[in-house]
């Protein structure tokens, strides 16, 4: 699913105006996103709920909000086209759902780190 979304990413840089590549900075989030959580649980392995935890999905929360407040900032000031910014929504929605997916698969398992997170 991965490979869809960023099909559509790259066609949100492509296919409004050529060479406009600023909704490339949406990948920037989608690596930055998943930091927190990986650090919180590295630090305080187990279920039980702790400020650093929550600190870190306050701080992943952010910046997936800020995945999706990107292009519609930069659709509403002109930089990208509205075409551009809902490709890019599309993208961040398949992502995103992606990385949920995933998170979710590798935690019905018993890895012996924990799985992904």
């Amino acid at each position: 699913m991965t490979c869809v979304g960023m099909t559509f990413l790259i066609l949100a840089c492509a296919v409004p105006q050529q060479k406009i590549f600023y909704p490339f900075f949406v990948l920037l989030f989608y690596v930055l996103s998943v930091i927190p959580i990986v650090i919180a649980k590295r630090l305080n392995p187990g279920a039980e709920t702790n400020p650093k935890t929550e600190f870190a999905l306050f701080l992943t929360a952010g910046m997936v909000l800020s995945a999706f407040a990107l292009p519609i900032v930069l659709a509403h000031t002109g930089v990208i086209t509205w075409l551009g910014c809902i490709l890019t929504l599309v993208s961040n929605v398949i992502n995103y759902l992606t990385i949920f997916g995933y998170v979710m698969r590798e935690n019905e398992f018993d890895a012996p780190y924990g799985g992904m997170f």
